[in-house]
């Protein structure tokens, strides 16, 4: 099982870890300070939105500290960390084009400097996030993936926090039989593929109780 939170807000000590951390990856991306501070308070506004409940600052939190973990596989660190922070900038539960306006909204902040190399990796990160299915065939995709969907191989009672603020975050653009039908389907084409996670080391790790977490999941509903 992977220790995960799942909570609407981080305390004071845990968003003033993040605020630093941010301004130290523009830093290590050459972007001004001044910058780097109107960034944050962007992206601080976008996940602190009140319909936030779980891709909030405490999903970007778990995956910064997952980027920790496993900080000697990653291939390109700054840029997959500039990944994590974006990827769920833009988050409508009406839309159906998050991912790409993510992308969007990090090509337009940092084209001045990354070059267009840099913006098409981080670019395929995100994108990826859109059904869960790696753009690129390499090993920082793959993570990038995996933790994104870490949450599913949780502690039950994390898991049911999970699926509870996924409903709160759904429940302002449907009701509560036609959320069920589209969550079933979601879940049943996770236990469907093959491999859930596509890192050997999540694989390994992690798939079975994924797939045990989503069976119960879907028994309850």
């Amino acid at each position: 099982m992977i220790d995960l939170l799942v909570q609407k807000e981080l305390n004071s000590e845990q968003e003033a870890v993040l605020s630093a951390r941010f301004l130290e990856l523009c830093q290590g991306l050459k972007l001004p300070d001044s910058q780097a501070k109107e960034y944050y308070q962007q992206l601080y506004g976008l996940y602190t939105d009140s319909n936030r409940h779980y891709h909030n600052l405490v999903h970007i939190f778990n995956l910064l500290n997952l980027v920790d973990r496993y900080q000697t596989s990653i291939e390109q660190p700054l840029l997959f960390e500039l990944a994590v922070w974006y990827h769920d900038a833009i988050y409508n539960a009406k839309a159906k084009n998050n991912e790409l306006q993510s992308a969007i909204l990090v090509q337009k902040l940092f084209s001045k400097c990354l070059d267009r190399s840099s913006l098409s990796y981080v670019n395929a990160l995100i994108m990826s996030t859109e059904g869960h299915f790696p753009k690129l065939e390499n090993q920082d995709t793959y993570l990038f993936l995996d933790f994104d969907l870490s949450i599913l191989a949780a502690a039950p009672s994390v898991y049911n926090l999970y699926s509870e603020a996924i409903w709160q975050e759904y429940k302002i653009a449907y009701i509560k039989v036609l959320y069920n039908m589209g969550r079933k389907k979601v879940l049943k084409n996770f236990l469907a593929r093959d491999k859930i996670y596509f890192s050997p080391v999540f694989f390994a790790k992690y798939e079975a109780k994924a797939r045990q977490n989503i069976r119960l999941e879907l028994n309850g509903k």
